[in-house]
């Protein structure tokens, strides 16, 4: 599920638990963000064809979430976007206080993350993680720990370098280094001294940009 159809999925839940009715496709436009009601009208045919909603198409408030799938304000877990990982070479990291915006969220639905404690998104620039299906301009859930397993999707930050990246990370057997892995056949692993790197967080979920 995209970004975008995942605030329309909140939007109509919002507006049926308060109104009892069904929004309007221009009320979707107007509450959910959508550039247009035919962007609108695109998301909501992906939405029906996974089983996510029903639609009506000769009324005027003709979208019906499905009663399996109905999501209500309490299964909803609004996730603060605090920044941009690098998903290629480590990239000097911004200041945390210029890249900090807590009225920029996301709402997930809480049967993908589970506890909404320790959450925080980013966005993803680079290319290194397309076979992990990370595209440049995703949004990646993390979850922030410093307990992580061989082949995990995590965060970062190499201390000496003031660098962060996102990468699949394996510890060497006498847990002097790190093996940082792409997730790209064009880009070799490299490895880093364990001393100076930081685990910010393992990667939950992705929310596609498109």
């Amino acid at each position: 599920m995209t970004e975008p159809q995942q605030r329309i999925l909140s939007f109509i839940s919002r507006y049926m638990e308060e109104h009892d009715v069904p929004p309007t496709i221009r009320e979707i436009q107007k509450g959910a963000g959508i550039s247009s009601t035919s962007m609108v009208s695109y998301h909501l045919k992906a939405l029906e064809r996974a089983n996510l909603l029903n639609r009506y198409e000769r009324r005027s408030r003709g979208v019906v979430l499905t009663q399996a799938h109905r999501i209500s304000p309490r299964d909803i877990v609004s996730v603060p976007i605090v920044g941009r990982i690098v998903a290629s070479e480590p990239s000097p990291t911004p200041d945390p206080d210029a890249l900090a915006d807590v009225e920029n969220t996301i709402q997930i639905a809480r049967s993908l993350v589970g506890s909404a404690d320790g959450l925080y998104a980013l966005e993803v620039q680079g290319d290194s993680m397309i076979d992990a299906l990370i595209n440049d301009g995703d949004i990646v859930i993390m979850r922030r720990t410093d307990e992580i397993k061989n082949g995990d999707l995590v965060a970062i930050y190499l201390t000496d370098r003031n660098e962060s990246t996102l990468k699949r990370v394996y510890r060497e057997k006498d847990g002097k280094r790190l093996k940082l892995k792409p997730e790209n056949p064009t880009m070799k692993p490299f490895y880093v001294d364990a001393h100076h790197a930081l685990i910010q967080g393992k990667v939950m979920c992705v929310i596609r940009k498109t």
